[in-house]
C-alpha cells in the first residue's frame, strides 16, 4: 500500500484531466503506478471492433521494450531487465473470448486476482493466449498479478495489469487500484465521446460540402477548416458548379450560429442557391434576392452571408468576365499580374434582414495567371487585431504566395491565418491558367 494513496489519486486525476488522447492517459498512469502498486504495471487499450493495443509497459528500471520476445524466460534464473514485454502491434481479442480478458471481465467488480498456484495453474491452460500472457507475467519476474477492466462491463476501453515478485497486493492496494481503474476508466470513457463528437462533427460537415468541378482553363482548390468545438457544427461553406449558359457559378456563404441547426440551415441555403442558380441564367443580384425571398419557404429563420458571383467564358483575348454580388460577406481577393487587392465594394444586407432590399453586381475581369480567393471570416477575425489589419495580412499573404499552386495556397492560408481559429473557416481559391502553360 503507497504510504499517501490521496497523493496517488491526485496524481491520477490530473493525468485524467491534462492527457490530450487514451495512449497519454494510460502511459501516464502507468508510470504513476510502478512501484506504489505493482512492481511492473502494463496498460492495454481496447478498440473496436475488438482489438487489444499494448499501450505501455512499466518496470523499475523504466519502460520496457514492446515487442515479441524470443522465447519467454521461465522463473528459473536472472530476470532480464530489458526484457520484452509483448508487442504493441494491435492484436485481435476474438470478441473478448479469449486470453484473460473475459476471465476479469467476469471476476467480481471487474478485477481478477491472481496468486502464485493460480498463475501456475494458467500456465498450461489450453487456450494458448491465456498461457502466453501468463509466460509474460512469469518472464519479468513476476509471481502475483491484479487485472482491473478500464470502463464500464458493457463497453471494456482498457485494462489495468499490476505485478508484483514479492508478496501480493494486500486488500487495501487492491481498494485503492480500484478505486484508480474507476478514474482512468471515466477518463477514457469521455476522451472516446469526445473523439466520436470530433469525427461525427468533421464528417457531417464533410458530407455537406460538395466535390468541386473540373474546368478547363481553372485551376480550383477549397478548405473547410472546423474549429473544435466537438459537436457544434458551424454554418461555413463553400461551392462551385456549372452554370446553364457554360459560366461557372462560385459561391462562399455562413449561416449564422454553431451548432447542428447551423449546419441545417446551411445545406438548406446551398441546395436553394444551386437550384435558383440553375434554374435560369440570372445575374447573382437576382439570384440572392430570390433566395432571401424564400428563406421563410424553407423555414431558414436566421442570417447568413453569402457571396455569389459567376465567371463567364474565356473572350477572344483570353478574358473572363466575373461577376458577383454580396449579401454581407466579405470582399474577394484578386491577384492581378502579381498585385493582390481586395475588392471592396458597399455590399448589400446580409440574408434574413429585408428579403425586398434592392442588392448590386459588380464586375472585374479576369486574365490568364489571376487568382481569387473567397472566403469566411473565420480566416481574418481576430480579437486582438481589428478587421482591416486583418484583411491587409489576407491581402500580402496571398500576394506573396500567388504563384503556387491553388491547393498549396489554400493550406498556407489556413495555416498561416487560422492556425487556431475560434471561428470555422471555409475557403475557394480559383486560378485562370497562363496562356502558354498547362493548368496547375
Amino acid at each position: 500500500m503507497p504510504s499517501d494513496p490521496a497523493g496517488l489519486l491526485r496524481g491520477v486525476l490530473r493525468a485524467a484531466a491534462t492527457a490530450p488522447d487514451p495512449d497519454a492517459l494510460l502511459d501516464r498512469v502507468a508510470a504513476l503506478l510502478v512501484g506504489r502498486l505493482g512492481d511492473w504495471v502494463v496498460a492495454d487499450r481496447l478498440a473496436d471492433p475488438d482489438l487489444v493495443v499494448r499501450v505501455a509497459a512499466i518496470g523499475p528500471d523504466g519502460p520496457l521494450p514492446l515487442q515479441r520476445a524470443a522465447s519467454p524466460r521461465g522463473t528459473d534464473g536472472p530476470v532480464d531487465p530489458h526484457a520484452a514485454a509483448g508487442s504493441s502491434r494491435p492484436r485481435r481479442s476474438g470478441a473478448g473470448a479469449t486470453g484473460l480478458l473475459p476471465r476479469v471481465q467476469a471476476a467480481p467488480h471487474q478485477v481478477l486476482r491472481l496468486g502464485p498456484a493460480d498463475l501456475s495453474a494458467l500456465a498450461v491452460d489450453p487456450d494458448p493466449l491465456v498461457s502466453a500472457q501468463v509466460a509474460l507475467v512469469r518472464q519479468l519476474g513476476g509471481t502475483a498479478a491484479v487485472l482491473l477492466v478500464l470502463g464500464r462491463r458493457e463497453r471494456p476501453l482498457g485494462v489495468l495489469t499490476l505485478l508484483t515478485g514479492a508478496e501480493p497486493l494486500s486488500d487495501a492496494a487492491v481498494g485503492l487500484a480500484r478505486d484508480v481503474a474507476l478514474l482512468v476508466g471515466l477518463a477514457l470513457e469521455t476522451l472516446r465521446l469526445q473523439q466520436v463528437q470530433r469525427d461525427l462533427s468533421q464528417a457531417m460537415q464533410t458530407s455537406l460540402l460538395p466535390p468541386l468541378p473540373v474546368t478547363p482553363g481553372l485551376v480550383l482548390a477549397a478548405r473547410y477548416h472546423p474549429a473544435v468545438r466537438g459537436l457544434d457544427l458551424g454554418g461555413d461553406w463553400y461551392d462551385a458548379f456549372p452554370g446553364p449558359d457554360g459560366d461557372l457559378a462560385l459561391v462562399i456563404g455562413d449561416a449564422a450560429g454553431h451548432d447542428s441547426l447551423s449546419a441545417a440551415r446551411m445545406a438548406e441555403l446551398r441546395h436553394a442557391l444551386r437550384a435558383l442558380a440553375a434554374d435560369r441564367a440570372a445575374g447573382p443580384a437576382e439570384v440572392l434576392q430570390r433566395l432571401d425571398r424564400s428563406r421563410r419557404a424553407l423555414g431558414v429563420d436566421s442570417g447568413a452571408t453569402c457571396l455569389h458571383a459567376r465567371l463567364q467564358p474565356p473572350s477572344a483575348v483570353g478574358a473572363r468576365r466575373l461577376t458577383w454580388s454580396s449579401a454581407g460577406h466579405l470582399p474577394p481577393v484578386l491577384v492581378h499580374e502579381g498585385r493582390a487587392q481586395v475588392l471592396e465594394r458597399a455590399p448589400d444586407l446580409m440574408l434574413g434582414v429585408d428579403p425586398d432590399t434592392p442588392r448590386e453586381e459588380h464586375e472585374v475581369d479576369l486574365h490568364p495567371g489571376d487568382v481569387l480567393l473567397l472566403c469566411t471570416d473565420g480566416l481574418v477575425e481576430d480579437r486582438r487585431a481589428d478587421l482591416g489589419r486583418r484583411l491587409e495580412l489576407l491581402r500580402s499573404t496571398v500576394e506573396a504566395a500567388a504563384r503556387r499552386h491553388p491547393e498549396e495556397l489554400a493550406d498556407l492560408l489556413v495555416a498561416e491565418l487560422a492556425p487556431d481559429a475560434e471561428d470555422d473557416v471555409a475557403l475557394l481559391v480559383l486560378r485562370v491558367a497562363d496562356a502558354l502553360a498547362p493548368p496547375g
